[in-house]
């Protein structure tokens, strides 16, 4: 394993929406496998995410990698026949782990990690869903306190009292009732829903398989 110190990190999202269940695609499955140290090893990463998580090419009826787009970093694009999309992007965003950093030989971090995932979904396009990563951490609660805070700034006078609607997870809670890991839900003034979450490294089972044999 290699020690190094990136200046910048690259996360590979995998995302899934259940029209069955979800028939608007309002709700969003968020995963992220993992962060590389390299863009290149997280396209490579990208690439193999579905068939590391166990999918087969052959049980979608599309499969698009043909183009990348830059705006949202999005690698694969997939449909099944049910409708469920699965989704694979890469975002980008600096170093600010305090901490050495070790990578396995596929370019990924050996550290779990924790990541502040801001969801924005626009009033006038409900199929929108603007995704960032706001922050990434070591400790599950140094990521959850920062989460409470992501939408607020003291200094610009954004307050919870600022938002039409404001919720937010109690002390000793990992959610505040609009699903998993959710943090935070807001909604502007304008109608502009916004979603904090917080969301552990979750490595797909291949690759723990793969690397366990190493």
């Amino acid at each position: 394993m290699e020690n190094i110190n990136p200046e910048q990190l690259y996360h590979v999202l995998f995302i899934t929406s259940h029209l069955q269940k979800d028939p608007n695609g309002k709700f969003q499955k968020i995963r992220i496998p993992g962060t590389y140290i390299s863009l290149s090893s997280a396209k490579a990463a990208a690439h193999r995410c579905l068939f590391d998580a166990g999918y087969e090419r052959e049980w979608f009826k599309i499969f698009d990698t043909s183009h990348e787009r830059e705006e949202d970093g999005q690698v694969v694009h997939a449909v099944a026949p049910s409708g469920s999309t699965y989704r694979v992007r890469i975002l980008t965003t600096p170093n600010t782990i305090d901490k050495s950093l070790f990578a396995h030989d596929d370019g990924r971090i050996t550290m779990g990690l924790y990541y502040v995932v801001q969801i924005r979904a626009s009033l006038e396009d409900e199929e929108y869903r603007d995704i960032n990563i706001e922050g990434t951490f070591t400790s599950y609660s140094s990521a959850r306190d920062f989460a409470l805070q992501v939408l607020l700034d003291s200094e610009d006078g954004i307050t919870e009292e600022s938002f039409a609607v404001y919720d937010k997870s109690g002390p000793g809670r990992t959610d505040c009732g609009y699903g998993d890991n959710i943090i935070v839900h807001a909604v502007g003034n304008n109608g502009e829903n916004f979603l904090i979450s917080v969301i552990e490294t979750q490595v797909l089972e291949t690759t723990r398989v793969v690397e366990a044999t190493f």
